[in-house]
């Protein structure tokens, strides 16, 4: 490798790749569309009354107070409310419910990677899998026995978490009511956990490990593990949470949770549900009882009469444990989070430069970035090419990462953008790195691999590539195991002593809301007649992007208006430079998940000449005489866009101008990264 390859080939490949990796994410039992459909037929049956029972929406609000559920997007006080929650209860009553969030914990993929994280879906492990079978069967014992004890010590861990931390904090650390609920509403689900007839017994659970049966990396314990254990990558059961096949069109009304009709859950479904509603009662009666217990008071929530005639309901075992079984507990867990790193990097890239940089990260373990955590680093280097000399350079980058254990990560740069400085008029970079291997030397310390190829896209090429690196943790990773409690001094922000949400017309929620990203791009061009040895040529530029791309609960509409605003530097011949400010108005369709066709149908670049002003600058867009030259280009530009939860990359052709010559601007392809505030 070395030589240059063109751009629509590398664009290509790797937009495909990222597009499919999105969409392609694993199914989950309940799917996340399911566990939304049962939490939010639990909230309305205890507003409502359902079942012969009464309406209880003092139970919700309660939860609410407390911090355990996310507030409504209104709720509180009369004279706190804005003119559109104010109007909500007869335009858009939704804004007055709660947003289902149970689905939340199938977007922790460091848990879907671990042994520790499979309770959380009420599933068992790997090892469960290998130990003997039940006399007469096929089933691995450990997975009626260990497995079930360890599932249920973490409904423990959470119930305990819920009731004695509490509040806003809990809800938000990934140790909280929504992951309680989830735990409970998958083990209802035959794709995890195969219950007895009449659905209150649990004959033994089922197992999951991406790592080795989805990526097909073949193990010798992989293939001991009977078929009828293992939860497939696309296991029908995951969508049976709903009556399939049914005249009230119960999978497609799936999309909007409050739309369903109770008549649509399926057996299964029905269960979870009463299961989630007791689950409700009851956390906010023990939480009142802790929070009027006197200070010092140890209520031992989990060996509370009530929890333990619950969990003795919904979760005894078929099998009785027995010896060392009954002693099984759940791993401790990582946080999830935002960890922050400092490392030193070094590496070499064909043909022949070396470089060594400091560099400061942020990893996030981000609900929305499925199957993906997110890292985030700034650099600050030294590089020195065997044929051009040295140079400094300063970067910023975002990569995803994959879990494979406890903390180490596979992942990729998908663009970093960097400024090299030292050289004639300096230049710009837009890199991918493939891969990056992160393994962890302790609590605090990490040695990162990366290579083999890096992508150039500026000047393209890709190249060979080999590094090495040492991160250092700024804080020890957080972990949550046995009867450890977090402890969080969160603040409800909002309270309301009345809710009880309008009747709505169950459905789909009304409006937009507007969405901010901090924008880095860069506009490659084809070197001029007179270009300078080492000069890159067209725009780098920072901005400022507006969306109106979700719904009030973060949901995404395929079709999304924007309007950016940036400033830059732009290169157009020979020594000649301009500060420019460019607006562009345009819209995005999502036609693929993640990916999605981009149109700025105008773009205008304007700005004065701040270098090379004893030069006449020939370059279309040029205007003014010379010593008054000035930059200004309107046209428009199509291109495909990429989205990845908080961070959105954007390919865009060249500029076609608004002039006799719509491509005379020479530009080749235009890259921004966008992160959302």
């Amino acid at each position: 490798m070395g030589a240059p390859r063109s751009h629509t080939t590398v664009v290509t490949v790797l937009l495909v790749t990222f597009a499919t990796i999105g969409v392609a994410g694993p199914a989950f039992a309940f799917d996340s569309r399911g566990h939304s459909v049962i939490e939010a037929l639990a909230y309305r049956a205890l507003v409502e009354g359902y079942g012969g029972q009464s309406p209880r929406p003092d139970v919700l609000r309660d939860l609410i107070n407390d911090g355990a559920l996310e507030a409504p997007v209104c709720f509180g006080s009369a004279d706190e409310l804005s003119a559109e929650c104010l109007a909500a209860p007869a335009r858009n009553p939704l804004l007055c419910w709660p947003e289902p969030r149970s689905d939340r914990p199938d977007a922790f993929f460091r848990r879907q990677f671990s042994d520790s994280g499979q309770c959380f879906h009420y599933m068992g492990t790997i090892g469960d899998s290998l130990s003997d079978p039940f006399p007469g069967t096929s089933i691995p014992r450990e997975l009626g026995t260990s497995a079930v004890v360890r599932c249920n010590d973490l409904l423990d861990i959470l119930m305990r978490q819920v009731v004695v931390d509490g509040g806003p904090g809990a809800r938000q650390s990934g140790f909280g009511l929504y992951e309680l609920m989830h735990s409970v509403e998958d083990s209802f689900s035959y794709a995890h956990t195969e219950r007895t007839p009449d659905g209150e017994r649990v004959d033994y659970l089922r197992v999951w490990k991406p790592i080795e049966m989805i990526a097909a990396i073949p193990t010798e314990r992989a293939r001991k593990i009977p078929p009828g254990v293992f939860h497939e990558w696309d296991d029908h059961r995951d969508k049976t949470f709903v009556v399939e096949g049914s005249k009230e069109r119960c999978e497609e009304r799936s999309d909007h949770p409050y739309d369903v009709p109770y008549d649509c859950l399926s057996v299964e479904g029905e269960r979870a549900r009463q299961a989630v509603v007791e689950l409700l009662v009851l956390i906010r009666d023990l939480r009142a009882a802790h929070q009027a217990a006197p200070p010092g008071t140890d209520t031992r929530p989990e060996t509370s009469p009530e929890w333990l005639a619950y969990r003795a309901k919904w979760f005894t075992s078929v099998h009785p444990c027995a010896g060392d079984e009954c002693a099984t507990r759940q791993p401790p867990d990582l946080v999830p989070g935002d960890y922050a790193y400092l490392g030193v990097d070094s590496r070499f890239v064909t043909p022949g430069t070396f470089e060594v940089e400091a560099r400061g990260s942020v990893l996030r373990y981000a609900e929305g970035l499925n199957p993906f955590e997110s890292l985030v680093n700034a650099s600050l280097g030294y590089q020195y090419q065997l044929d051009g000399g040295s140079a400094g350079y300063v970067g910023l980058g975002v990569g995803l990462v994959v879990p494979l254990g406890f903390r180490t990560d596979l992942g990729f740069t998908a663009a970093e953008m960097r400024f090299i400085f030292g050289r004639s008029g300096g230049a710009f970079e837009l890199l991918t790195r493939l891969l990056r291997l992160d393994y962890p030397l302790g609590d605090r310390w990490a040695i990162s691999v990366e290579g083999p190829i890096v992508v150039n896209w500026v000047q393209p090429a890709v190249h060979w590539a080999l590094g090495v690196g040492l991160s250092y943790g700024l804080e020890a990773p957080r972990v949550v195991g046995g009867n450890t409690l977090l402890h969080h001094e969160d603040k409800v922000a909002r309270e309301d002593a009345d809710w009880v949400p309008p009747p709505a017309p169950y459905g789909w929620l009304q409006g937009r809301k507007t969405t901010v990203a901090i924008l880095a791009g860069i506009t490659a061009a084809s070197p001029p007649a007179n270009a300078i040895a080492g000069r890159s040529y067209g725009l780098g530029m920072l901005g400022a992007e507006m969306e109106w791309d979700q719904d009030a609960w973060g949901g995404h509409h395929a079709f999304t208006p924007t309007v950016a605003f940036s400033a830059g530097i732009r290169n157009t011949s020979g020594d000649s430079s301009y500060l420019t400010g460019t607006v562009a108005l345009g819209a995005r369709w999502y036609f693929l998940g993640p990916l999605g066709l981009s149109v700025t149908a105008v773009r205008a670049e304007s700005g004065p000449k701040i270098r090379g002003k004893d030069e006449v600058d020939t370059a279309i867009g040029v205007h003014g005489p010379p010593g008054k030259e000035y930059y200004f280009l309107a046209g428009s530009r199509a291109g495909l866009a990429l989205r990845l939860g908080f961070i959105e990359l954007l390919v865009d052709g060249p500029t076609i101008a608004w002039n006799a010559n719509p491509f005379g601007a020479n530009e080749l392809l235009s890259f921004t990264l966008g992160i959302r505030l």
